[in-house]
């Protein structure tokens, strides 16, 4: 009875998890509501309320639930165990980027944009909304193993790079961060500059791949 109680539990979250989605895929997710929810839901405000008593909660499950796709925490860890040469692991972390972002367009991204955009303005929700989340947040992970490997193996020699190891690293997170924000405005919001039309995200990253290796050396 207890495992019925708690599978119970966790599909009515997720009901309401997915129904924020839905709501937050057609208004700016800092301006949806609990209200909103509840409306989507069909279900009464006490029974939301029941598993979420506020919307930071909400956006902390919304942004978990965006970090657990594809299971790419797993993912990087399982390329960094291999015993593959360092410079396909690095490969294969770049395609791992490459398939999360791409995942991420046409499920999270606008939401993710949005609410990291809101949280820059507004620190309190920041500490509010990421006081709450539970989940290793991919992309911060990701870059903490690629700099792992660039600096183990820089140091072992089989990387020899032509510029110091922290600017490789800073202008990959740069890049990267550039990368998300301006495909996210192209293909979320049809925002186009005459010089950058129809980005396409995996021609970018692997660019980013390619001038990455030429900057360690390779």
């Amino acid at each position: 009875m207890p495992k019925v109680k708690e599978e119970y539990l966790t599909e009515k979250k997720k009901e309401i998890v997915k129904a924020a989605f839905e709501v937050c895929k057609r208004k700016p997710a800092y301006d949806v509501t609990m209200s909103d929810i509840v409306a989507e839901t069909g279900m009464s405000q006490g029974g939301v309320y029941k598993y979420f008593n506020n919307i930071y909660s909400v956006y902390a499950a919304l942004i978990d639930e965006a970090n657990r796709v594809g299971g790419q925490i797993g993912r990087v860890d399982e390329v960094m165990d291999s015993d593959d040469e360092p410079e396909e692991k690095l490969k294969r972390l770049f395609a791992i980027a490459e398939s999360f972002f791409s995942d991420m367009l046409i499920s999270y991204n606008k939401i993710l944009f949005e609410l990291g955009t809101f949280c820059v303005q507004n620190p309190e929700y920041d500490k509010r909304i990421n006081g709450e989340t539970k989940e290793t947040p991919v992309f911060p992970y990701l870059a903490g193993r690629l700099a792992e490997l660039i600096i183990t193996q820089s140091s072992a020699g089989y990387f020899t790079p032509i510029v110091p190891v922290p600017d490789v690293m800073s202008f990959v997170v740069a890049s990267f961060d550039g990368i998300i924000r301006d495909v996210t405005l192209n293909r979320c919001y049809g925002i186009q500059s005459s010089d950058m039309k129809d980005l396409d995200e995996k021609k970018l990253i692997n660019s980013l791949y390619i001038s990455t290796l030429k900057l360690l050396g390779k």
